[in-house]
């Protein structure tokens, strides 16, 4: 008997079948590596955009960093200009041509401070025309006193600013206006306005050229400004060193004529004061033939004194007229009267025997005048008894004419003239003292003098024409018709 197998008590189980795969097969370990290259992948991507950026901001910021360095390369190139120059035209003109290219303005007009701190001027623009900017004055200090404004502050004008002034300055496109001062130590020596894009956004670079700008223009504009003020200083130092030399020459010559004068006033007293004195020793001590001569003796004596006593008032006069004290009493005084009285004493007086004197033939139709009959009549004697003692051969003649609202009286002699270069002196004091003719003929040189101040205290005139030296003289007074 065989024995039995105790592991078979029946049939042998059949395993169960694998169950069917739907992919392939894999190997342990698979699925982390495929996370690990889906983070790799991702870090990539993220790296890439921060490389991106990177380069976009380096690319945003070598392009700021290329026009600051053309800003800094302009405004040292402005800087320079500026500083060779001392005109305020220049550095207006130089600071709006970098406004105009370097920040691209459609308008923009430059003011300054002018008639000595009164307002501000335009002195340059661009984009307009000379007519519209050149009536664009404003104010000082305030360019615009009616709106509130940081004057010493870059801004932007609110539109209450765009008065009939600035408007052809913001224009019909919209433009806005852009406010740069140029102030230096709290004084606001100009500013410039620009007429912007409205949606224009400045750059911090812009901003910062700008402000540099400013310094630089204010700087420039203030030294210019005391150049100016210097070179007016020294201009008017150098008109009031020649005034001076001027005046300190009419002084000396002042002087030399007074000097002159005192000389041969000295001698002009003394003659007559000698005649007298003489005349009358000689009545006294009886050296005389008869009645007659003892006569013609006082008669010599009286003329001495009455010439030595007009000397003396013409001295006295001049001494009223330089204190002020000499008074005229001007009233309607009828100038056919006057000359009547005037006629016997100018005929009294000596003159060569070739000289005859002329009168006015009819004097009806000559008006009243306003005069003070005793100065006028002063005046008209020392004009004739100058002509009668000036002229040595020929005529005198008084003249009458009519103009409207005024007479005038000519005294007209064929004497000895006066030279141009001496009729603008004549009527000046002691002229007559400076030798020449002076010394042949006599006298003090005052009588014209105050013959010119008398007749412009009487509302009158005096004037002389002649043609020079041996064509005689014409001396003319006016006064007003009564």
């Amino acid at each position: 008997m065989s024995a039995a197998n105790p592991s078979s008590s029946g049939p042998n189980p059949t395993p169960p079948p694998p169950k069917a795969s739907s992919g392939p097969k894999q190997a342990p370990g698979t699925q982390p590596q495929r996370v690990q290259s889906t983070e790799t992948v991702a870090e990539l991507m993220q790296a890439q955009r921060q490389l991106t950026h990177a380069m976009n901001e380096a690319r945003e910021l070598r392009t700021k960093l290329g026009r600051r360095s053309h800003q800094m390369q302009v405004l040292q190139q402005v800087s320079e200009i500026l500083a060779a120059t001392s005109k305020g035209g220049q550095v207006v003109s130089v600071v709006l041509d970098v406004l105009a290219q370097e920040f691209h303005c459609h308008r923009a007009v430059v003011w300054t401070l002018e008639d000595g701190g009164a307002g501000y001027l335009p002195k340059d623009a661009t984009g307009l025309t000379r007519p519209q900017w050149s009536p664009m004055q404003l104010p000082a200090p305030n360019p615009f006193p009616s709106t509130p404004l940081v004057l010493f502050q870059s801004q932007w004008l609110d539109p209450s600013c765009d008065d009939a002034t600035l408007g052809v300055l913001r224009g019909t496109d919209g433009s806005q206006l852009f406010f740069i001062p140029f102030e230096h130590q709290l004084l606001l020596l100009g500013f410039a306005i620009l007429a912007l894009p409205a949606d224009r956004r400045w750059e911090e670079e812009d901003l910062d050229s700008i402000t540099i700008l400013q310094r630089q223009a204010a700087i420039s504009l203030y030294n210019a400004w005391l150049f100016r003020d210097l070179s007016q200083q020294r201009d008017a130092l150098q008109r009031q060193a020649i005034e001076l030399e001027r005046v300190n020459d009419a002084l000396r010559e002042a002087d030399q004529l007074k000097s002159e004068f005192l000389a041969l006033t000295s001698h002009e007293l003394r003659t007559p004061l000698t005649g007298i004195l003489g005349f009358t020793r000689l009545v006294m001590d009886g050296l005389y033939d008869d009645a007659e001569e003892m006569r013609s003796m006082l008669q010599d004596s009286y003329t001495s004194g009455q010439h030595l006593l007009g000397l003396l008032n013409d001295i006295l006069d001049l001494a009223k007229i330089e204190s002020g004290k000499l008074e005229v009493h001007p009233e309607p005084f009828c100038l056919a009267t006057l000359l009547d009285e005037v006629k016997p004493i100018a005929e009294a007086y000596p003159r060569r025997k070739d000289v005859e004197l002329f009168w006015p033939v009819d004097m009806s139709a000559i008006p009243e005048v306003v005069v003070d009959p005793n100065r006028l009549k002063q005046v008209l004697l020392n004009l004739l008894s100058n002509a009668l003692k000036f002229t040595k051969e020929g005529s005198v003649a008084v003249q009458v004419e009519r103009h409207p609202g005024l007479v005038a009286l000519l005294v007209v002699d064929t004497g000895i003239g006066v030279s141009l270069e001496s009729q603008a002196r004549l009527f000046q004091k002691f002229a007559q003292a400076e030798g020449g003719h002076s010394r042949e003929f006599g006298g003090t040189g005052l009588g014209l003098v105050i013959s010119k101040h008398l007749m412009e205290m009487m509302g009158g005139t005096i004037s002389l024409s002649s043609e020079g030296l041996g064509h005689g003289s014409t001396l003319r007074i006016s006064m007003p018709i009564a």
